[in-house]
């Protein structure tokens, strides 16, 4: 079950037949140098007898800054948007807020149809293509509103059409054109997955309603192939650490692990690997409770999985990918799993459990042990994992840790291309000593709390001895707080970048 927004997704040369007599909802222009020596849009100006161009002139001063005129006359078009655009110089992540703004515009006027005509400037190094895909990107995953447990009042997304406008493009380049917003609603569609799954209330979105919608995936996309493992089957792999997790629950834990194979069989996989905890009271080791409702959002890393498979399965990417997601709840109970308790992992290493707070780890400790038998080229684990990330980093970009600079600078790179944002942190050897105890091969925390975020890395590198790896922490990008609690679907555009670019060679 993929989530998408948007029924229909178009690419419109307008050269020939104008903008004037474009029949649309809305018709978004976004203005920079290069707008007036457009043809389209000087046609559009002089029928509107200046009024366009008077428009800019008068309340366009800031990039990102926007007017609505509605009902225009000698224009076919209910309503323009005009929006400030930017310049070549600006950052990725920049361009991207033009065209969520315009998708939340979209949807907040009532409009069913949008179409853009973004323009040829573009970021330095890139080229029109890489806007289109990236227009298309930003209104299907902007468009999307939460709505499936709210009554039949709720306001849902209006917007259910998209039309990317060009001029002059030759028949083959609009074709390449096409594909690319092909490409960028592909992703979209994967953010939108995830953050569906993250916006669902826990009782709504527990391990085994997880392991339906992901079996139910493969109906959509055939080449993806799921196997799904309950607690015996992990019992029987030696998973004490991931088990130590659900104990206190009666709802039981499931690891799904979905294959795609869409290169040569020689072709090594690469494996993402996502925690899972459809909600974290934090065990006995229990959380306060003002936003404890927040910790629904503690599967983001399995939901950017999904997420990110369902992109590589839509757009029949020519990659190996195998995708585990660890899902439980961590719950107390008579059961649960207490301060102190030593389990064993699957890679035989025993565990001391000092803070059953820390539990992503452990799921993920048995889960990077799984993948093994894939013999991946690298892995990638995306979690929700310390709070201490929010600390470091702030809200805007992720926190890396990697055993292989290589793989972490092509992180980071892809973080930048897609406006996804992520930075590298340390993980030294220095920094191992956190996991000693006498009681156990490792403790699942730190003494103190400095470092928290690479303690828990280096927590998770004593399971990553044989391949390259890399963790990213997205506890501050997988959901907002304020000015709404939602999900942003984040990291599926940084990891879909990395994985469809092929920069991983």
């Amino acid at each position: 079950m993929a989530y998408k927004v948007l029924n229909n997704i178009s690419v419109k040369d307008v050269a020939s037949s104008g903008l004037s007599s474009l029949k649309t909802d809305l018709l978004v222009i976004v203005v920079n140098k290069e707008t007036k020596t457009n043809t389209s849009f000087k046609d559009l100006n002089k029928i509107s007898k200046n009024y366009i161009s008077k428009t800019i002139s008068s309340h366009l001063k800031e990039s990102g800054s926007s007017v609505l005129l509605p009902n225009v006359d000698g224009i076919n078009a209910k309503n323009i948007l005009l929006v400030k655009g930017l310049d070549k110089k600006d950052p990725i992540h920049k361009w991207l807020s033009i065209y969520q703004s315009v998708a939340l515009k979209g949807n907040h006027i009532g409009s069913k149809d949008i179409s853009v005509m973004p323009g040829s400037l573009t970021p330095n190094g890139k080229d029109e293509f890489w806007l289109i895909e990236m227009v298309s990107k930003a209104i299907e995953s902007n468009v999307y509103i939460f709505s499936e447990t709210k009554n039949k009042t709720i306001k849902k997304p209006s917007v259910k059409k998209l039309t990317v406008l060009t001029s002059g493009l030759s028949a083959s380049n609009l074709n390449k054109a096409k594909n690319s917003a092909k490409k960028g609603y592909a992703i979209g569609e994967g953010v939108n997955t995830a953050k569906y799954l993250g916006d669902l209330p826990a009782n709504h979105c527990t391990p085994r309603i997880i392991e339906r919608k992901v079996k139910a995936m493969t109906k959509d996309f055939p080449k993806l192939k799921v196997k799904s493992f309950n607690e015996k089957d992990m019992q029987k792999m030696g998973m004490g650490s991931f088990l130590s997790v659900s104990r206190g629950s009666e709802e039981p834990a499931r690891m799904m692990v979905i294959e795609y194979k869409g290169a040569k069989a020689s072709q090594k996989p690469i494996a993402l690997v996502g925690k899972g905890v459809t909600f974290d009271t934090g065990g006995v080791s229990i959380k306060p409770s003002p936003a404890m409702d927040e910790m629904k959002w503690d599967m983001c890393g399995a939901a950017t999985v999904f997420g990110v498979m369902s992109t590589l399965a839509r757009l029949n990417a020519d990659i190996n990918v195998v995708g585990v997601m660890g899902c439980a709840e961590n719950m107390c109970s008579s059961k649960a799993t207490k301060p102190g308790d030593v389990v064993t992992s699957m890679s035989g290493q025993t565990i001391e459990i000092l803070n059953t707070d820390a539990e992503g780890r452990l799921i993920l400790a048995d889960c990077l042990t799984y993948v093994e038998k894939y013999k991946p080229s690298y892995v990638i684990d995306m979690a929700t994992l310390t709070g201490a990330v929010v600390i470091a980093l702030g809200r805007h970009a992720s926190g890396v840790m990697a055993n292989d600079q290589h793989l972490a600078d092509k992180i980071i790179e892809s973080g930048e291309e897609s406006g996804d944002r992520a930075w590298q942190l340390p993980l030294w050897d220095e920094h191992q000593s956190c996991t000693k105890t006498k009681y156990a091969d490792l403790a699942n925390i730190g003494g103190g709390r400095e470092a928290g975020t690479i303690h828990a890395a280096a927590f998770l590198s004593k399971f990553t001895n044989n391949y390259k790896w890399a963790h990213i922490d997205i506890a501050a990008t997988a959901s907002y707080s304020t000015p709404v609690k939602a999900g942003t679907g984040r990291p599926v555009p940084l990891i879909s970048e990395l994985l469809l670019s092929k920069k991983l060679k």
